[in-house]
């Protein structure tokens, strides 16, 4: 086995350089491997603790941008947990970056409109920064961001500072299996309107049929979420998602993404509504 096919399987150790509270059971986790590696929006690593296990995390920094390697973290299980107990300067494993990109240069010269729920911002943060310091090639740029209260809404900071650039900008709070957009009753600083999540997606002023979206975020969401803008006049080949699945490996060999003939772990995690809209690749 030559070097280059070593490497995906061999993690590298890499220094946790701080971490930072983000919201109730999520922190971001700033790392340095001991190798650098570039990355591009939409790829996502293995991260690995020694007698714990490993799980795959979207990385949410920008390369050329952030410093360090920046992965948003839920505590939700065995794995996720223990690193949650890490600390600054504590060591972790690395191996990527795997997975494919998001396609922006569809987006070339047209409406973006952003959908992320909850972590979903995470995954689509580095991409976000990208086409906010390349405005000038596309036409109007709109996010609808929710979570399940409004201090659940990650990345403030980046989130103002992309609306100061022309960002149009929707935020809301999930209310059982829908989307509420915010008209601010219950927190001064949201400004919106109220209503379904398909309800919200008519709200931003793009022309759909020459538009592309990214959505990111909770299975339950995507599914209705995609279908809306479909029927919206969106070609299919332009609405893209990210998709979580039970990743082992990263590299297609364990088989526990395969899901009716799909890697997701290598055919995706970015794929396009034409590509599984007749597939049932996540499950409700």
């Amino acid at each position: 086995m030559n070097s280059t096919m070593k490497d995906i399987y061999l993690p590298l150790k890499a220094t946790i350089i701080d971490i930072l509270d983000m919201a109730p059971g999520i922190k971001l986790f700033q790392i340095k491997p001991d190798k650098s590696f570039r990355y591009q929006p939409g790829e996502f690593v293995m991260l690995s603790l020694w007698g714990k296990g490993e799980v795959p995390i979207s990385i949410t920094s920008t390369y050329g941008f952030h410093k360090y390697i920046e992965l948003c973290i839920r505590h939700v299980g065995y794995v996720t947990s223990a690193i949650h107990m890490l600390r600054p300067s504590d060591e972790i494993g690395i191996r990527g970056p795997f997975g494919n990109i998001y396609p922006i240069d569809r987006a070339i010269g047209k409406d973006i409109l952003f959908v992320a729920g909850g972590l979903g911002l995470a995954p689509l943060r580095p991409l976000i920064h990208k086409v906010m310091n390349e405005k000038k090639s596309f036409k109007k740029i709109t996010l609808i961001c929710g979570s399940r209260n409004p201090r659940d809404i990650l990345f403030k900071d980046d989130v103002d500072s992309w609306q100061k650039k022309g960002l149009q900008l929707f935020l809301g709070v999930r209310k059982g299996l829908q989307l509420l957009l915010t008209a601010g009753e219950k927190d001064t600083s949201l400004h919106g309107k109220v209503g379904l999540v398909t309800e919200g997606l008519k709200l931003p002023k793009i022309s759909f049929k020459r538009a592309c979206a990214f959505i990111c975020g909770p299975p339950v969401m995507i599914d209705p979420t995609m279908s809306s803008l479909s029927s919206l006049g969106m070609h299919e080949d332009n609405i893209f998602t990210s998709l979580e699945a039970h990743m082992k490996c990263g590299v297609g060999k364990c088989g526990h993404c395969n899901v009716y003939g799909k890697y997701v772990c290598t055919e995706g995690p970015v794929f396009s509504y034409a590509d599984i809209k007749d597939r049932r690749l996540y499950k409700h």
